[in-house]
């Protein structure tokens, strides 16, 4: 009912849809009744928001964090007796009219408890910490690279195509800091066709490092091609063209990034991201250890075995 619209306004789904998903989730878990959820999902309708603006800032990432947190707080509150509009979603100035649905809700509440919609999209998980609308580009590239054995220097240009979406959310062309990087196709590029990899390593310092991604980050365009699917669950597809020193032109075609249901990420590289992360905070062994937990997670008679391993000190 809210998107594409909802999200080229200018409004992180992430947050501003997702908290309302987190205090559906929360209310189930907390087992609220009828009345109790509907006041839950209408307190989380006042506590969503998040701007696509603070792309590329620590405010970004913690919009998921504030969605978790806001959804949760809604359903206590509505468990302890906190009320809300019985309208708050669909009144006339409630959170679908505030939001600019673009559809009647209603539509969006056909075939509930029959369809489910995660099942029908599939879940995307996502082969590199950066925003997803680079990582299409980032496989062409780093498959264009290893095919041909290319070095940086023969690089003289990288073209690549994108939706119309996409310039307005990877705006960072010339980013300042590391996770402006996260949301500029020319850094992902160029550390792409450079380095043969964009990693966690990738988005760590301050400055670019790298001579070679430095100078090649300066050959990147980025074009809107029309000619690209515009379906809502491909906006992320892209095209890449490379035109080397020697004259002769790579391509890869329009294509969508791995890790999405059509491609998903194999088992080994599955478990090779969660390491990468994992052990940052955990020590290798006991990261392999909740690895294995959560691969066999139907098998743990007791989930506080796992989450045990996951909670952190709140100091």
């Amino acid at each position: 009912a809210l998107n594409p619209a909802h999200y080229t306004r200018g409004w992180h789904a992430t947050v501003s849809i997702g908290t309302l998903g987190c205090a559906a989730a929360a209310a189930r878990l907390l087992g609220l009744d009828v009345a109790q959820t509907g006041h839950a999902l209408s307190i989380a309708a006042s506590h969503a928001s998040g701007l696509k603006e603070n792309f590329g800032s620590m405010t970004k990432p913690y919009h998921a964090g504030h969605a978790a947190m806001s959804g949760l707080r809604a359903a206590q509150l509505a468990r302890e007796g906190l009320t809300a509009s019985e309208t708050a979603l669909e009144g006339r100035q409630g959170y679908a009219a505030a939001f600019g649905a673009s559809h009647p809700l209603d539509a969006a509440l056909d075939g509930l408890g029959r369809r489910w919609q995660l099942l029908a999209s599939g879940i995307a998980v996502k082969p590199y910490p950066s925003c997803a609308l680079t990582h299409a580009a980032i496989d062409a590239l780093i498959e264009l690279r290893a095919a041909h054995a290319l070095q940086p220097g023969q690089i003289a240009a990288i073209e690549v195509g994108v939706n119309r979406v996409v310039p307005d959310v990877l705006a960072h062309t010339k980013p300042g800091t590391a996770l402006e990087r996260k949301f500029s196709m020319q850094f992902c590029a160029a550390a792409a066709a450079a380095e043969g990899r964009v990693d966690l390593a990738s988005f760590e310092d301050g400055e670019v490092r790298s001579p070679a991604v430095r100078d090649l980050m300066g050959r990147v365009t980025m074009v809107v091609d029309p000619s690209l699917p515009d379906g809502l669950e491909q906006h992320a597809w892209s095209r890449v063209t490379l035109r080397l020193a020697d004259g002769r032109t790579l391509a890869s075609p329009p294509r969508g990034a791995q890790g999405h249901p059509d491609t998903p990420l194999s088992a080994e590289a599955l478990r090779a991201k969660f390491l990468a992360c994992a052990t940052r905070v955990l020590a290798p062994d006991e990261a392999l250890g909740v690895a294995e937990q959560l691969e066999h997670l139907e098998d743990i008679p007791d989930l506080r075995a796992l989450t045990s391993r996951l909670a952190g000190d709140l100091d």
